[in-house]
C-alpha cells in the first residue's frame, strides 16, 4: 500500500485586509492557496491595523502595520507550544516577527513572501513625494526587510529582478521566485455587454499610488495628447489627481468603477506607463487574464514573459508608443485566447497553487533549505 501523502502544517501571519488593492488581492490570494495545498493544515494569524499612530522609537525597531509587543509573546507562546512545520510571513515588512521568534528560539523553518524591496519601493515614494514621514516610512521598511532577509530561511520574490536587487540591498538574495498571480475575474460575456463609450479607447487601470501617477502625468503630457484614441483612466482614488492628468487633453479620468469587465472587452488596447517600482504589476497580469494587448515600458513587464507574441509590446519613448496606439486605433477591439492562455499557465490562482506545492516540499524532506 502507498503511504499517504503527508500535508505540510502552515502558520501564516498577514495583515489584515481592509482595502482592495493588488498587494491585499496577492495576500487573499495566498491565504486561499495555502489553505488548498496544506489540506486545510492552515492556522491563520491576522496582524490587525494600529488604531493609533506609532511613535517614532516603535517604527525603527520593526513595530509596524500590526506589530506589537503583545503580538509578539502571543506568537512566541503559541508557536513554542505547538510548532507547525513553517511559519509563512506575509510580507518583508513584518520582518520584526522572524527576528523575535529566532531570537526566542523558535526552531520551525521561516518563509517571507516579499511583495516587493520595501527599501527600493518606499525610497521611490520618498523621491516622488519628500516628506519626514516617506523617510520615517523608508527606514522603518528597510529596517524590517534587513531582519526578515537575515532571520528567513526561504525569502520568496515575486521576480529575478527584486531577487538580484535584495542581494544588493541587504546581502542576501531570494531562494524562490512565485510570480504575480491575479484572482480571475474574466466574464466571457463582457464583450456583448454594452459599450462604457461610444468611441474607441486605451485603457489604464490602476490604484492612485506614486508610480501610477508618475507614469500618467509622463504619458499624458507627451503621449496621450497626440494618440488618435483617448485614453480612459479607471482605479480608486485616481479622481484625486484629475485636474493634472487631464490638463494636457486626450486623457479622461473615471476614477473607481462597480465594474471593469466591459471596460477590459471593449478597450482596443491597455497601457502601462510605468517608471519606477518593485515587485510585479498587476495591470499586466489582469491584461492578460482578460486576453487584451498590452503596452507599456519595460518597469510595466519586469517578471513577464513578452517577445513571444506581438501582442505586447515595450515601449520607453513617446513615438513608440503612439506607434502601437494608432495601430490599435485601426483595428476592432477583440480578445487575444493566446494571451488568456498564458494568463491561465502563469498568472491565475491555479498555477499559485502548483507553485506553492513546489515551495514546501523541501519541507517535508527533512527541512533542508537553501540560505
Amino acid at each position: 500500500m502507498p503511504e499517504d501523502k503527508k500535508s505540510v502544517r502552515v502558520f501564516l501571519i498577514t495583515p489584515e485586509f481592509k482595502a482592495s488593492g493588488g498587494r491585499e488581492q496577492l495576500s487573499a490570494l495566498l491565504m486561499d492557496g495555502l489553505r488548498l495545498v496544506t489540506d486545510d493544515q492552515l492556522e491563520v494569524y491576522r496582524l490587525s491595523r494600529p488604531s493609533k499612530s506609532i511613535s517614532v522609537v516603535e517604527r525603527i525597531i520593526g513595530r509596524i502595520d500590526g506589530i506589537t509587543s503583545t503580538v509578539e509573546k502571543n506568537l512566541v507562546r503559541r508557536l513554542s507550544d505547538d510548532s507547525p512545520d513553517c511559519v509563512f510571513i506575509d510580507g518583508s515588512n513584518l520582518g520584526r516577527l522572524a527576528r523575535v521568534l529566532r531570537n526566542a528560539n523558535v526552531k520551525v523553518p521561516i518563509v517571507t513572501f516579499y511583495h516587493n524591496v520595501e527599501a527600493r519601493f518606499f525610497f521611490d515614494a520618498l523621491r516622488a513625494s519628500p516628506s519626514l514621514h516617506a523617510l520615517g516610512v523608508l527606514v522603518s521598511n528597510a529596517i524590517a526587510e534587513r531582519w526578515a532577509t537575515n532571520h528567513s530561511d526561504i525569502r520568496v520574490m515575486l521576480n529575478d529582478r527584486d531577487s538580484q536587487l535584495l542581494g544588493k540591498v541587504h546581502r542576501r538574495q531570494g531562494t524562490d521566485l512565485l510570480p504575480m498571480v491575479v484572482p480571475d475575474f474574466y466574464y466571457v460575456g463582457a464583450a456583448k455587454m454594452e459599450r462604457p463609450l461610444n468611441e474607441k479607447y486605451a485603457l489604464f487601470v490602476g490604484g492612485s499610488f506614486y508610480a501610477n501617477v508618475e507614469g500618467l502625468a509622463w504619458y499624458a503630457e507627451n503621449i496621450a495628447l497626440h494618440s488618435p484614441i483617448p485614453t480612459i483612466v479607471i482605479g480608486r482614488g485616481m479622481e484625486a489627481h484629475r485636474v493634472r492628468l487631464e490638463q494636457w487633453g486626450g486623457l479622461c479620468v473615471i476614477g473607481e468603477v462597480d465594474d471593469l469587465a466591459p471596460w477590459y472587452a471593449h478597450a482596443q488596447i491597455v497601457v502601462a506607463p510605468i517608471l519606477s517600482g518593485s515587485g510585479m504589476k498587476t495591470k499586466t497580469a489582469e491584461a492578460f487574464m482578460h486576453g487584451k494587448p498590452i503596452v507599456g515600458t519595460s518597469e510595466a513587464f519586469v517578471g513577464f514573459q513578452h517577445g513571444w507574441t506581438n501582442q505586447l509590446k515595450v515601449c520607453e519613448e513617446p513615438a513608440e508608443f503612439l506607434d502601437a496606439l494608432q495601430n490599435a486605433a485601426n483595428i476592432e477591439a477583440g480578445h487575444d485566447h493566446s494571451l488568456r492562455a498564458h494568463y491561465e499557465k502563469y498568472h491565475s490562482e491555479k498555477a499559485l497553487r502548483s507553485r506553492l506545492t513546489q515551495l514546501l516540499q523541501p519541507i517535508l524532506r527533512n527541512n533542508k533549505f537553501q540560505n
